[in-house]
């Protein structure tokens, strides 16, 4: 009597077991929740973390997940790895076409959030003693670090700005083009450069959500390069085709476009260039 009983048990267990598995599978029976999934660039990944703070208090049914890093690094994911998050940020336009290109982004969903902009930097000590983009064509600067124009945005508007301000010929010698701004930043750091232009908000890539939006100590601001071309770069949010939370994703994007989230995303884009 008491192995069947045993067994009665050992089989209903089982059936529980199989019904809960089912229904993670199904969706039947089970709530899971809301969902999204959003790629998030680290030029604005700090006022995007207090953005998400404020996002939750207001959606706690909604549980968000994000992939954070380059934004060449994420389009890449999502263009050769299969990448598939319902909201997708690019911080400039080569970020963005060549997944326009694929099909794979909503176009009708783009939606600009913000702007960047690109900054001549020098190390702290500024041995070159650099005041002016002009400086650069000076015989005494032998090396500029710019991010590789073939793939960052940051690089090309770089090199695009250097020829309005008719530069360009005299320093291209000089130039070593880095995989990422990231790159450059650390040259320039490490005192490996005489000079690097990368995205105002590399400047501030390391500090986190809430602080002083302020230059570290370890970088020398000279310039606002595209002050001086009069030009921005657009950091933009869209819907991927393949997203199955579209309706959500929109609402997300929406909430991006608050006064209450521009209000932080002005406070990072528009922070004074003021060495510490």
């Amino acid at each position: 009597m008491r192995k069947n009983n045993f067994l009665s048990k050992k089989h209903w267990l089982y059936f529980l077991t199989g019904v809960y598995f089912l229904a993670n599978i199904y969706g039947c029976g089970v709530n899971k929740g809301k969902r999204l999934s959003i790629s998030v660039p680290c030029s604005i990944f700090s006022a995007f973390c207090e953005i998400l703070d404020n996002y939750k208090k207001d959606h706690p049914d909604v549980k968000v997940s994000f992939d954070n890093g380059n934004t060449v690094v994420l389009m890449r994911k999502v263009l050769h790895k299969g990448a598939r998050p319902d909201v997708y940020i690019a911080t400039g336009p080569m970020e963005l076409e060549p997944l326009v290109k694929k099909g794979l982004i909503d176009e009708a969903t783009i939606t600009p959030i913000s702007s960047d902009s690109i900054i001549l930097v020098a190390h702290p000590t500024n041995p070159k003693n650099i005041r002016a983009i002009s400086d650069l064509s000076g015989p005494n600067i032998r090396s500029i670090g710019i991010p590789d124009p073939a793939i960052n945005s940051s690089g090309k508007y770089a090199v695009e700005a250097l020829k309005k301000l008719n530069l360009w010929e005299a320093v291209k010698s000089k130039v070593t083009f880095t995989e990422f701004g990231r790159h450059t930043r650390n040259y320039i750091m490490k005192n490996k450069i005489d000079a690097g232009i990368i995205y105002k908000s590399c400047l501030y890539e390391d500090l986190k959500a809430y602080e002083p939006v302020i230059i570290p100590k370890e970088i020398f601001a000279v310039a606002d390069i595209l002050k001086e071309t009069n030009d921005k770069i657009s950091t933009s949010i869209c819907i991927l085709k393949s997203s199955k939370h579209k309706e959500l994703a929109q609402e997300f994007i929406d909430y991006m476009l608050s006064e209450k989230s521009r209000g932080i995303l002005k406070k990072w884009e528009g922070a004074e260039i003021k060495n510490s």
